[in-house]
């Protein structure tokens, strides 16, 4: 069957939580998984092959500037030492689209950075780019595979 318009999927209806609590100042968000590789030259072959070593798993979070939380995050690093990890769900789940809910649960995830403070006069909203390392990672509920 081929796909219909209909089927495609408004990532508008996407959720974000930290720890189990729904972030409504989420703006974007994205994860990845990057395989490292190592080079290995074989006696007779012109070409170099590639074996992947580990992974590395890395995001960024857009949020719209409404509270303090990341500053906060940051500031109880800087000054007692405490280093938080979250765990992270996306949650993707357009009814509209027919091909269900797909969840997708980040785990020892660690913010990169934060911004302390920011103006700028050319903005409608003040938003904050938070990048992010995860460690693990598992999908328990997917989209539909199939039409």
């Amino acid at each position: 069957m081929a796909l219909k318009a209909q089927n495609t999927i408004s990532v508008k209806e996407g959720r974000l939580f930290v720890d189990g609590e729904e972030i409504a100042l989420i703006k974007t968000f994205e994860a990845n998984v990057e395989k490292n590789k190592s080079e290995v030259n074989i006696m007779g072959r012109r070409m170099t092959g590639h074996k992947t070593t580990r992974v590395n798993g890395t995001g960024i979070a857009t949020f719209y500037k409404v509270t303090p939380q990341f500053v906060l995050i940051m500031m109880d690093y800087v000054k007692k030492g405490n280093g938080l990890y979250f765990t992270l769900q996306a949650v993707l789940d357009d009814a509209s689209s027919g091909r269900g809910t797909e969840r997708v649960i980040f785990y020892d995830v660690g913010f990169d950075s934060a911004k302390i403070a920011g103006l700028d006069v050319d903005s409608e909203a003040l938003e904050e780019e938070v990048p992010f390392t995860f460690e693990d990672f598992d999908v328990p509920e997917q989209l539909k595979s199939t039409f």
